[in-house]
């Protein structure tokens, strides 16, 4: 007789479910894993603090920070941070071995962007108010931020007196990036609407169609480095 095609679909879901708790245990594992050895790395000296000058000229640009480790390795956090509305809209975070944190990400970086090399306190002061911005706005960081500013530790940010601008021309305004569906667009300025009072009170800018996407800047490659997957990063289920 051939197989009860209901009890054969119900055998291949419990199958998936496992394959997914599995992926999920492990990534827990990893996940408290990097929480702990960033914990470590953040006790050491600050190898570099940057920040791309798009940030100032554009808005969104990228921000990195780094301690070097006793043991030859850098732990470091990238942070992509939108000046005029979303605060951190991406983070890479890891620890790598010299060599490859200086080809892949230190060297790269100032190759690909001009960029200025600040004291950390400006650096965690600037992120933090991002952060503190978005959220006014109604807009979280990204899931990876939690574990990325551990790195921040005893930097003082009250020690940098400079204070910045965010949003353009006093007011918060949204630029569609290339991953920013339309679905996703609109989510974004319905926010603003609540939080903002009325479509006066914010810009938005967003493409016409899907090929006229507004890449304000190119992403980082993370393809380049080992990206650690934070708890929620799921795969598809083999069938």
């Amino acid at each position: 007789m051939p197989a009860d095609p209901r009890r054969r679909q119900k055998k291949l879901e419990r199958r998936a479910a496992k394959r997914k708790e599995k992926r999920q245990i492990v990534i827990r594992e990893q996940a408290g894993g990097i929480v702990s050895r960033l914990t470590t790395a953040a006790r050491f000296p600050v190898l570099h603090s940057i920040i791309s000058e798009t940030v100032w000229k554009e808005g969104l640009g990228w921000v990195l920070l780094s301690r070097a480790l006793p043991d030859g390795t850098v732990a470091f956090a990238i942070f992509l941070v939108d000046r005029y509305c979303l605060g951190v809209k991406n983070v890479v975070v890891n620890i790598l071995n010299r060599l490859d944190y200086e080809s892949k990400i230190e060297k790269k970086m100032r190759s690909e962007y001009a960029v200025q090399d600040v004291p950390p306190e400006k650096l965690r002061k600037f992120v933090e108010q991002a952060v503190a911005y978005a959220d006014g706005l109604g807009f979280a960081p990204v899931a990876d931020y939690d574990r990325a500013k551990i790195l921040f530790d005893d930097i003082d940010p009250s020690r940098c007196t400079e204070e910045f601008e965010f949003g353009k021309d006093g007011k918060p305004f949204f630029i569609a990036g290339p991953n920013d569906t339309m679905e996703r667009s609109r989510m974004i300025i319905s926010t603003l609407m609540h939080t903002c009072g009325g479509p006066d009170k914010f810009h938005y800018l967003i493409p016409l169609s899907p090929d006229a996407g507004l890449a304000v800047m190119d992403g980082f490659d993370q393809d380049s480095v080992e990206i650690l997957e934070g708890p929620g990063d799921e795969s598809t289920d083999e069938d």
